[in-house]
Order: C-alpha cells, then sequence, then structure tokens
C-alpha cells in the first residue's frame, strides 16, 4: 500500500514537472495571453463606467444611553423596550418609502446622455435638455427618448416601446406631449444643441428597490450609535446629493412621526373650538334678547346661588362624562387595528394609562418600521404581534375598572344636579329661565376655555420636537473611482490570461487522445522505442541518398544498429514485418527508407508489398503494383519475373503487390506465400514487409510464423492511445518472435524534439541559415 501510494506521488511530481517544462517551451503562448490580457484590460478601463462612492455619518440618539434613571426603571417593567434598534434604524434608511421620496422629489429617476459611436455619455447638472413629468413623478413609467433637434423643433423618438413599436414625434420646446399614461414637455436651458440627446425615464417604485443594493449602512463600532451610510453611482455630484438627500429625508421621516400625535390633536381641537365658538355666540345673543324682552338687568341672589350650585354640579358631571369618553376614545383606538399611531385624546389621562398606550404605540411604531424590511412570516414579527395583543389586553381591563369607579361618581354628580334643579323649579319663571342661559353658557364658557388651553399645550409640543437625529459628516463628492480597479483589472485580466493558456496547454498534451510521447507507448506495451523519426517535408520524402547527411539518415542508421541488437541471436536471411495500429502512421515510408539503410555493406535487401488491400510502396518508389505477389500466388509469374529494381539505390529491390484480389487473406496464408518468402530469403540478406495494419485486418498475425521481427510503428500526434491496446495485446499473447516499437513522424519545433533533442544538432544543420519562415514556424509550433 505504501510503495503504490509513493509511487503515485512520484508520478504526480513527474507530471507537474514535465507541466513546468511544457509551460516554459509555450512561452510565446504565455507571452500573447500576456499581450491579449493587457489590450482587454485597457479595452475593459475605456468603455467600463467608473463607479464613485460617496459617505455619511449620521448620530442616532439612542434613550438606552440616556441618563433618566426613572424612565430606565419604567422601561424595565415594559413588555417591550422602545429603545431605538440600530439595525432596523439602518434598515429603514434605505427602505423602499424613502427612497422613492428621494428619487422623486428630486427628479433622480430622470437621467440625460449624449449619444456616442460606441458608448453614450451621462450629463449631470448641466444637461442641454431638461424633461418635465406633468403627471405624477412617483407613478410614471419607464421610457427612453431621443431628443434631436431641428429647425427649432425636437423630434421625439420613443425607443423600445413595450407595445412593441416605436413612437415617433415632433414637439415645440416646451410643449406637453402625452406617452401612454404619462405626460411630459422638454425644455432647453439655452440654444438647442445639435445631435441626439437620450432621456431615460425610469419608474420611481422600480428604481428605488434597485438603489437598495448600492447603500450600505454599517455602524462606526459596537458602542457607538453613529451609522456610516455610503452610496454607490457613476456620477460623483449625484453620488453626495442623493446621499444628503436621504439622509434629509430621513430626518424629516422620523420628525413627522413625532410629530404626528400632537398635529392630529391640535387638528380636532381646532375644529372643536371653532364649534363651541359660535354656540358661545348664540347663548350670549340669545342672554341679551332674554334681558331686552324681559326688561331686566339681573336677578335675585336666591336665584344667583342656585345657578352657581348647578354651574358647579354641571362642572363635575362634564369632567366626569369627559372622563369615561376619553376611555371610550382610548377603547375604540386599541380596538381598531388599523387606527394610525400616535393616540391623541382630548381630555386628562392618568399617568399609568398613558403608560400603557406608550408601550402599545411603541410596539406598533416598531412593528411600522419591521414591516419595511421583513416578511409577515418572519418570527421577530409574529413575537410582536404577541406583545400588542396582551398590551392591548392589559389596557382593556384598567378601562374597564377604571370605567366602574367613574360610572359611580357619575351617578352621585347627577343625583346632586337633580337636586339643585328641585330648588330652581321653585324660582319665578323669567329667573329661572335666565339660569337655564346662564348655564348652558357657562358649560360652554369652561369647555371652551379647557380645550383652548389643551391646543395651545399641543401647539407648544409640536413646536418643540426636534429631530434626535444629526449628520455629523455630510456626504462629499468622490475624487476617485472606486471601481474599475485598475490594479485588479490589470492582475485579473492576466491571471484569467495565464490560467486559459496553462488549460490549453494541459489539455493539448495531458488530455490529448494521441500519443504525444515515447513514454506512452512504454507504458502501454512494455517494450522499448528502438527508433524515433522526425517527420519530413513532403519534397525530401521519396529521396532514398545515404549520402546527404540529413538527421533522417542519422536517425535510420540508428534503428538499423538497434534492430541489429535486437536480432543478434538471428543467423542468415532475415525477414522484417512493419504494421501499425490503422492507416496512415508511415508504415509505408519506413519500410523504403529501413531497407535502403540496410543496403549498406553491400547487402541485398527486397521489398515485398503486402498490404494487398490498399498497396502504397510500389507508388512511393515509383512504380505501379500490377506485376507482383498477386501474380505469383496464381501462377502466373515467376519470383524472378516480379522482383524490380530500385533505382538510386545499390542493392534495393521491390516486389509490387499485384493485382487487389478478392481474397487477401487467403492467399496470405497459402503455401504459394510461404514459397514465395523463403525464395526470397534465399536471394535476399533483409526481406522488408510492408503489411496491412494489424488493428484492422489480421494479415500480420497470419505471417507471424514466417518473420523473424516484426516492427509496430507508431505516429506522433497521430496515433489514437486507444488503439494501442489491441495492438499490445498481440504483443503480449507471444505472436511474434521479436517486437521492435519505431515512433514515427515527430513534427519539428514541437515540445518533444525540443526537450529531448534540441540540445545536439548536427553539422549540416548548423549551416543553415535561419529565414523569417522557420522564425514563423517555430514560433507557431510553441504558440498552438
Amino acid at each position: 500500500m505504501s510503495q503504490d501510494t509513493a509511487t503515485k506521488n512520484r508520478n504526480a511530481a513527474i507530471d507537474l514537472n514535465d507541466l513546468l517544462h511544457k509551460m516554459i517551451f509555450h512561452w510565446p503562448l504565455y507571452l500573447l495571453a500576456i499581450a491579449l490580457a493587457v489590450g482587454g484590460t485597457l479595452l475593459y478601463l475605456k468603455y467600463k463606467k467608473p463607479m464613485y462612492m460617496s459617505d455619511a455619518k449620521l448620530y442616532l440618539k439612542d434613550e438606552k444611553k440616556g441618563p433618566n434613571e426613572e424612565m430606565d426603571a419604567l422601561k424595565s417593567l415594559s413588555l417591550f423596550n422602545s429603545s431605538k434598534n440600530m439595525e432596523n434604524e439602518m434598515e429603514v434608511i434605505k427602505s423602499p418609502i424613502l427612497l422613492q421620496q428621494v428619487l422623486g422629489k428630486n427628479n433622480l429617476n430622470i437621467r440625460y446622455y449624449i449619444k456616442g459611436a460606441v458608448q453614450n455619455q451621462e450629463v449631470y447638472n448641466h444637461a442641454p435638455l431638461t424633461i418635465q413629468v406633468l403627471s405624477n413623478n412617483l407613478q410614471v413609467g419607464n421610457y427612453l427618448f431621443d431628443v434631436t433637434p431641428e429647425n427649432g423643433l425636437l423630434a421625439v423618438k420613443q425607443v423600445h416601446d413595450h407595445t412593441g413599436g416605436n413612437a415617433q414625434f415632433t414637439v415645440k420646446p416646451g410643449e406637453a406631449f402625452s406617452v401612454g399614461k404619462d405626460k411630459f414637455s422638454i425644455t432647453g436651458s439655452g440654444p438647442l444643441p445639435a445631435g441626439t440627446i437620450r432621456i431615460r425615464v425610469d419608474s420611481v417604485m422600480e428604481l428605488a428597490n434597485d438603489k437598495i443594493e448600492d447603500i450600505g449602512t454599517a455602524l462606526v463600532n459596537r458602542d457607538a450609535t453613529v451609522v456610516e451610510v455610503s452610496y454607490k453611482d457613476p456620477v460623483p455630484e449625484r453620488a453626495a446629493f442623493f446621499l444628503n438627500a436621504l439622509l434629509d429625508e430621513y430626518n424629516d421621516y422620523t420628525l413627522d412621526d413625532k410629530n404626528r400625535g400632537s398635529l392630529k390633536t391640535i387638528q380636532f381641537l381646532g375644529v372643536r373650538i371653532d364649534s363651541l365658538r359660535e354656540e358661545l355666540g348664540l347663548l350670549e345673543k340669545q342672554e341679551e334678547n332674554f334681558k331686552v324682552q324681559r326688561g331686566i338687568t339681573d336677578i335675585d341672589a336666591s336665584s344667583k346661588l342656585a345657578l352657581e350650585q348647578v354651574k358647579e354640579a354641571d362642572l363635575q358631571l362634564n369632567e366626569a362624562n369627559l372622563q369615561l369618553s376619553v376611555f371610550d376614545q382610548v377603547e375604540a383606538y386599541v380596538n381598531d387595528p388599523t387606527s394610525n399611531y400616535p393616540f391623541a385624546p382630548v381630555g386628562n389621562v392618568d399617568q399609568t394609562l398613558t403608560a400603557m398606550i406608550n408601550r402599545y404605540e411603541e410596539a406598533l411604531k416598531e412593528k411600522a418600521r419591521l414591516s419595511l424590511t421583513l416578511k409577515p412570516t418572519s418570527i421577530m414579527l409574529q413575537n410582536l404581534d404577541a406583545q400588542i395583543t396582551d398590551t392591548r389586553k392589559t389596557i382593556r381591563d384598567y378601562i374597564a375598572g377604571y370605567r366602574r369607579n367613574a360610572g359611580v361618581v357619575q351617578k352621585q354628580t347627577q343625583e346632586k344636579v337633580n337636586q339643585i334643579q328641585g330648588k330652581i323649579a321653585n324660582i319665578p319663571t323669567y329667573a329661572r329661565e335666565y339660569i337655564n342661559i346662564k348655564r348652558q353658557q357657562g358649560v360652554k364658557e369652561s369647555l371652551y376655555l379647557y380645550l383652548l388651553k389643551k391646543k395651545e399645550e399641543a401647539a407648544v409640543a409640536y413646536a418643540s420636537n426636534v429631530v434626535d437625529n444629526k449628520i455629523i459628516a455630510p456626504a462629499f463628492v468622490p475624487e476617485k473611482p472606486i471601481s474599475p480597479n485598475k490594479t485588479l483589472a490589470f492582475v485579473g485580466f492576466i491571471g484569467a490570461g495565464l490560467v486559459l493558456a496553462s488549460s490549453y496547454v494541459y489539455l493539448k498534451y495531458f488530455l490529448n487522445p494521441r500519443v504525444l510521447n515515447k513514454k506512452e507507448i512504454e507504458a502501454v506495451f512494455d517494450l522499448p522505442v528502438i527508433a524515433e523519426i522526425y517527420q519530413q517535408e513532403a519534397k525530401g520524402s521519396g529521396d532514398l541518398s545515404l549520402k546527404n547527411g540529413s538527421l533522417l539518415v542519422e536517425q535510420l542508421f540508428s534503428m538499423r544498429t538497434n534492430l541489429k541488437f535486437l536480432l543478434t541471436a538471428q543467423t542468415g536471411p532475415t525477414t522484417i514485418l512493419l504494421t501499425s495500429s490503422i492507416s496512415g502512421e508511415g508504415k509505408t515510408f519506413l519500410s523504403a527508407h529501413l531497407g535502403n539503410a540496410l543496403t549498406v555493406n553491400n547487402k541485398k535487401v527486397v521489398l515485398v508489398e503486402l498490404d494487398l488491400r490498399k498497396p502504397k510502396l510500389s507508388r512511393f518508389l515509383g512504380f505501379d503494383h500490377n506485376n507482383g505477389v498477386t501474380d505469383y500466388i496464381i501462377g502466373n509469374k515467376t519470383v524472378d519475373e516480379i522482383i524490380k529494381k530500385v533505382p538510386g539505390s545499390e542493392g534495393l529491390y521491390l516486389v509490387s503487390a499485384g493485382p487487389i484480389p478478392p481474397n487477401p487473406i487467403e492467399l496470405i496464408e497459402g503455401q504459394r506465400m510461404a514459397a514465395l518468402l523463403d525464395k526470397l530469403k534465399a536471394q535476399f540478406d533483409y526481406v522488408i514487409i510492408d503489411t496491412s495494419p494489424i488493428g484492422i485486418v489480421s494479415d500480420a498475425k497470419s505471417l507471424a510464423a514466417q518473420v523473424d521481427c516484426a516492427l509496430f510503428v507508431v505516429r506522433y500526434n497521430f496515433t489514437l492511445k486507444s488503439k494501442l491496446l489491441p495492438v499490445s495485446e498481440s504483443v503480449k499473447k507471444g505472436v511474434f518472435k521479436k517486437i521492435g516499437i519505431v515512433f514515427n513522424g515527430i513534427e519539428q519545433h514541437t515540445f518533444y524534439p525540443y526537450y529531448y533533442y534540441d540540445h545536439y544538432s548536427y553539422g549540416e544543420n548548423k549551416k543553415n541559415n535561419v529565414t523569417w519562415l522557420s522564425l514563423v514556424r517555430k514560433m507557431k509550433q510553441r504558440i498552438a
């Protein structure tokens, strides 16, 4: 187990080392990737809209940190903590409700662009044209207009109309026009500009939801109540303006929330005081008419005493009735879930009930704030609803008990009023009527003075309300964009380019289904490669001269030497068979050149073209294949008649395939074929057989008993690794006596010959001048 693990680790290390060498070999590819990455970065930085971020700091007053110990004691007994929650306040700051108000009031949902060939340039604060939304801006839809001044008029084109068409029309500057449900007008700030101005009008509600992602809120530190608010925008001036407007709107929102109770009280008291003023005027007119008609100026002492007593009793009764009406208001308020807080009762409310109402309203207020950001199914909202229900029940129980006590007082006061009215009944009629008038007048007057006092108190409370929040650091206009970051952009693009180049190298070599390395061959066959042959140019592939000093000749001589070592035990004439896994791997080419190389030292060599299905050897040597093996087997020709001398090569002969037979395998396995090979061995030192691919047909296996050595040809970047497995099975079964592997067609200037052979070159090659064409070829191999 440990040995296998060590072997795997060692192979992994070799693979990484091999990958590193391949990456170094392909340095032009990496240089090209870096150049493209730099160019892509420059284009990205040129056309990417920069984003600017402005920030501001807002101080939020937190009652939890106040010095009032009595309030702390009261809050400790309450069901709900009324102090501000910093996290909730930060969510309120970027709530869609506030954002809609900011965008709509300041027309920030309207943007202007000067159209360009590649990219539109946004204009802020100095737009040559201005569009006004004459309908409700908070409910405007999404529109895109291209406006072009023409002869003092404005040609307006609506782009991307949701109805499926593009509306086009002409209007005068300042003239109203309607598009859909909305109404607009366009004016110029000076002389009409040349060119097209694009105007974008966004829906305030949709834009508000989109802007939430661009707003950030965070506490400066855990112990502080200072919130840092940030906002990102492509226009730096708009970033600062929007942020300041948002904080102002938040302060207005919190102040309006505090003033809501006082304002409701003032409005109610104003209406009630006006009504009482009219009633008092009528009573005073009635008193004046009574005195004129009766001819009296005053009443006797007993009538005055009765009037004072009944006025006092009426005041007590009115106070009791007013207190009960207050309880009715409170009960109606808590029983109606749709009532808007805060509650503004008209009358005196004791401190205990006031504390309960305040606690109830704080719970409603907190629920309203959380509803801006949380879903109705949230656990926090559900717990808050339960607390509101408990507080509402507590208020109801308290009112029920207090109402019973107030009912007793009301009953006693009413009995006292009835006794005084009995005494008044004994007073003369004119005096009794006068007392009733004065009695009504006194009640209305006292109530009028009381409500007037309450209105003044509410007005003072309304005027004294101030915002608890303070903007301690207003937003500023940023000078530098936060994105795109040039350094990160260059690093990202270059990194991506290097990763892509490395991925290409990895895929090219390690996931390539074709053979690229002799180690891959040796791993399948478990046999050494006896020769590695470079790919030759087409114009020199048929040159059989052994005196040109080319690299091919040296490699063929090396192959000849290794072949002799492989056939050390062989005596007498030698038969060598060349085959491959598939067609096109170069066995015909190698057969001709190997046979020619074996003619050294006055050896006679015959090439036998036994690929009877697709004969190519004769055509490669400049012959036709019409007279050959097939003619001998069927008896039409003798051995001497089918042997041809190969011109330009001393000692090299050829036996062509002959006419293509319908049954090649039967001819190859017949006795005449064996006799032909025996006769050829008797005349020649080497018999080289070019046969069909062993991975396709079984011709080579049929000849195994009659050959001394089989050479399997594998072509660089052509032979599929999967095709080697069937060939290796034949090798392992011992079909052939001797076996050799030839790695053919290795492309020059690629990694394999560079890494293993470029440290050595021949004198003939050194004399060759480096041309631009050869340089281009080398660079092409290193890039692709």
